[in-house]
């Protein structure tokens, strides 16, 4: 039947009993405003059980300033003696500086049993002591500490960073995290995910990299950073070495004693791009390219060399066209840093001088002047001999002047004596 429903019933002992109709009891449906003041009471009611609940927390204090520091945390689990914060248990934060304009710093020690501290932003910290072996966990960016004074090896973690000038101890440096040394270090070891900046001014005994990044793009160029032992690398593992834009091998950045590259992918990345991968003997294998174009005569292309990066390119050889010759090209390719064009430079050569025509050979046979040859051909040889160089009888010296003298005196002198003979032979 409408707003009902048939039942049949048996008996114990087994009888069917006549059908009887069950009518459901009807309720009202509430009114919206009624629905509306339960929503409202229910949510004044988890607010008031949430201040309750915030009231009976043990000890949990917001963000407050102690000493220099901005501290959140159990209430006691910190304190400020007045030289140092004293941190006693975990879950202590230091989120921040009280006063972010000023450059004062201040100390922490963090006593035994404490398993980590955390850092926010912008903190700066003259001496961290750790007790015993502690986690330093950062959430954010900008944090400096001047020591870190370690008893035992520690880590570092979380996705922020920290600048340290000194550590006395290894550290582990563990995923996301970022840590600048500008001093000096036992030892840091890179996991995956985690990055080591060292500054111009960094040592260190050991470099241990087993994945992440080392960035060496902030060491000068001549000036190596002074390092024991740098070992990287290992089966399955990924690595990136950050350099200046222009490094080639690790010895321009690192002072090593010793290197060990024990496999896996060791990437070169420098400005950005990923321009090669690490060998063995820490040479960097270039494998980055860069276009060059050389364009001679009215900008003919010439050639178009892929020329590995840092390398030079091989020029094409170059015809100058008539009235030119050519003086080479407008720009330096012996290392090659970024695309290059380059022209061939020419120069106009001088105009020929014009020669005079050669005078004109006299005719054959005609009536001219003798030449020099012909006259010096018409002339008799001469039928007199030069003198002795010395007189026979003295020894002296005789010219043609003396020798000459001298056959004219005897010359006359015969002619003497055959005179006188003649006039003789008459009388």
């Amino acid at each position: 039947m409408p707003g009902g429903r048939l039942v049949a019933s048996t008996d114990a002992i087994g009888v069917t009993m006549p059908a009887e109709t069950v009518v459901p009891p009807r309720f009202r449906t509430p009114e919206p405003r009624l629905r509306l003041h339960a929503a409202f009471a229910l949510a004044i009611a988890a607010c008031a059980l949430a201040a309750v609940l915030c009231a009976l927390a043990p000890g949990r204090a917001e963000a407050a300033p102690v000493g220099p520091f901005d501290v959140e945390g159990p209430a006691d689990a910190y304190a400020w003696d007045g030289a140092a914060l004293s941190v006693t248990g975990d879950g202590v934060t230091i989120a921040g500086m009280a006063d972010p304009t000023s450059a004062a710093m201040g100390d922490v020690r963090v006593a035994a049993g404490v398993g980590a501290i955390n850092v926010g932003s912008g903190v700066r910290i003259g001496t961290l002591s750790f007790a015993e072996a502690a986690a330093l966990r950062l959430d954010g960016a900008g944090n400096e500490v001047q020591l870190l004074d370690l008893a035992r090896s520690s880590s570092v973690s979380g996705p922020g960073s920290i600048t340290l000038a000194e550590v006395t101890l290894s550290l582990d440096l563990l995923p996301s995290a970022t840590v600048t040394l500008t001093g000096s270090a036992d030892g840091m070891s890179i996991w995956a995910g985690a990055t080591l900046v060292l500054g111009p001014g960094a040592s260190l005994g050991n470099i241990t990299h087993f994945g992440g990044t080392l960035d060496l793009s902030h060491i000068v160029f001549g000036a190596p950073v002074r390092v024991l032992g740098y070992s990287v690398g290992g089966d399955y593992t990924s690595n990136t070495i950050v350099a200046p834009f222009g490094a080639t091998r690790l010895s321009e950045l690192m002072t090593l004693d010793h290197l060990f590259v024990n496999g896996g992918d060791t990437a070169i990345v420098e400005d950005g791009e990923r321009v090669g991968t690490l060998q063995d003997d820490g040479s960097f294998l270039i494998t980055a390219t860069r276009t060059v174009t050389f364009a001679g005569w009215e900008g003919k292309v010439l050639a178009t060399e892929e020329v590995p990066l840092f390398s030079a390119a091989t020029a094409p050889e170059v015809v100058a066209p008539e009235g030119y010759r050519f003086t080479g090209w407008d720009v330096d390719f012996s290392h090659v840093v970024q695309d290059l064009a380059v022209t061939a430079q020419f120069e106009k050569l001088p105009d020929p001088t014009p020669q005079p025509e050669p005078a004109p050979a006299p005719p054959a046979g005609g009536s001219g002047a003798p030449s020099a040859a012909s006259a010096s051909t018409s002339v008799p040889a001469s039928r007199y001999y030069p003198a002795p160089k010395k007189l026979a009888a003295t020894g002296d010296a005789a010219g043609w002047g003396l020798g000459a003298a001298a056959a004219a005196g005897s010359a006359a002198a015969a002619a003497a004596v055959v005179a006188a003979a003649i006039g003789r032979r008459r009388g």
